[in-house]
């Protein structure tokens, strides 16, 4: 015991496997295991272990401190339950590939894990430790990590298999970049808090809780609005109005698919009537005349990341263009990028778009103290003002090996390694 308590440092215990086994061998002074056998060949792959049940149990009664200890000694990774459902599925996955490299590279031990295997009442985790010195991997149950890259495209929900996690969140002695859950974010709690900026609120569209009398009062000011879901994304279940004469036309957008319809203006209270049974769920927003490239409209996806010396930088921009007639540009509703956006604003827009992100960016982190990835959306319209449209947590990325996953990841690992300097 005194030997395991003399370690404070992943050098001086070879890896954070070996802190493991020497847990086991401490339970094994209360009679309940006498090791915890590691043995790993120069494979990818090692054991499958897991950690007697009344390990963490025990660990949390009498060695507090050695829990702790394990859970300082790696970074957790959580991933989506379907990248980590088997080994093969694990060793395979390009993101696990991805940040075992980057472990290599930043001489870091990972644990890979989803939000439904974790437990709060015992502050575990089962999940895949990654030891960087073995080049190991191992499935095996151990205290949740101190510091953790939340790296899942959605928000927590309140279901049984995330609420595990929430709890854990909830206790404020772990750190989760990146993670929030429904219940903290939607479009419209976003707008209200940042059009508290000065600097930030003329460059948002007005938007309101959707209501009858709202939506009629904002067609009369602004011709065209969009009504659009407090929390959802990808561009789906969004609707257009336009104010034509005496109707008007309104487009809905779901799933790639766009229907379009006509309507008196007296029969606008029965469609509203008849499409929004719960109008509180959903805003209206003040359309913008977007400038368009080649006949198509466009817009901005800016990507703010917090980098290894804790500063907010713009590791990139690009731009989003509809298809032909279509208002939204998102690629999931079938728009386009274009790398290059040079063509399509001056130098100064652009330089100022870089200039509002980090302004943004650094607002939403007084309200989110651990976040280091951000996707905004800015607009330029046909007079050249530039607007923000949306923010966009853990932004959608298809491929793993890109800058602008590797740059949070370098920021945790800073965070982790000053953390146990000071230790």
């Amino acid at each position: 015991m005194g030997n395991h308590e003399g370690r404070t440092s992943l050098e001086s215990c070879g890896s954070v496997l070996d802190l493991i086994t020497d847990a086991g061998r401490i339970q094994g002074t209360t009679g309940v295991c006498t090791h915890v056998p590691l043995c790993f060949p120069q494979t990818l792959w090692a054991n499958h272990i897991v950690l007697p049940p009344l390990f963490a149990h025990k660990l949390n009664r009498t060695n507090t401190r050695g829990q702790k200890r394990v859970g300082s000694l790696m970074i957790g990774i959580i991933l989506s339950a379907r990248y980590l459902r088997n080994k093969e599925r694990a060793t395979n996955n390009e993101h696990v590939l991805f940040y075992m490299k980057l472990a290599r590279k930043n001489r870091v031990d990972l644990c890979f894990y989803s939000p439904a295997n974790v437990s709060a009442r015992t502050q575990s985790v089962t999940g895949y430790v990654y030891s960087h010195q073995d080049d190991s991997l191992t499935r095996i149950t151990v205290p949740i990590p101190r510091i953790n890259l939340y790296k899942i495209n959605s928000s927590l929900r309140n279901r049984s298999s995330n609420r595990q996690i929430i709890q854990v969140k909830e206790k404020r002695d772990v750190i989760f970049y990146n993670l929030c859950t429904k219940k903290e974010r939607s479009k419209y709690l976003d707008y209200n808090y940042l059009k508290t900026f000065n600097s930030i609120r003329p460059l948002l569209p007005a938007t309101e809780t959707l209501q009858y009398d709202t939506l009629v009062n904002m067609l009369k000011k602004y011709n065209t609005v969009f009504i659009k879901p407090k929390r959802g994304g990808q561009g789906n279940r969004i609707r257009i109005i336009r104010q034509k004469g005496d109707h008007y036309t309104i487009t809905y957008i779901n799933k790639k698919i766009k229907r379009e319809k006509s309507i008196a203006k007296k029969k606008l209270s029965d469609y509203f009537t008849q499409e929004f049974t719960h109008p509180s769920r959903f805003i209206v927003q003040q359309g913008i005349s977007l400038k368009k490239y080649r006949g198509n409209k466009f817009d901005f996806r800016v990507s703010p990341q917090k980098n290894k010396d804790d500063k907010w930088q713009i590791t990139g921009m690009i731009a989003r263009v509809a298809s032909a007639g279509w208002d939204v540009t998102n690629i999931d509703q079938g728009g386009r990028v274009v790398g290059r956006v040079k063509k399509l604003i001056p130098p100064q827009t652009r330089k100022e778009i870089y200039r509002k992100a980090i302004l943004v960016a650094r607002a939403l982190e007084q309200r989110f103290p651990y976040l280091n990835d951000l996707g905004l959306d800015f607009a330029v319209d046909k007079e050249g003002k530039v607007w923000f449209l949306e923010a966009n947590f853990r932004p959608n990325r298809k491929k793993a090996a890109v800058k602008r996953n590797r740059i949070p990841f370098e920021h945790v690992c800073a965070v982790y390694k000053s953390e146990r300097r000071q230790r």
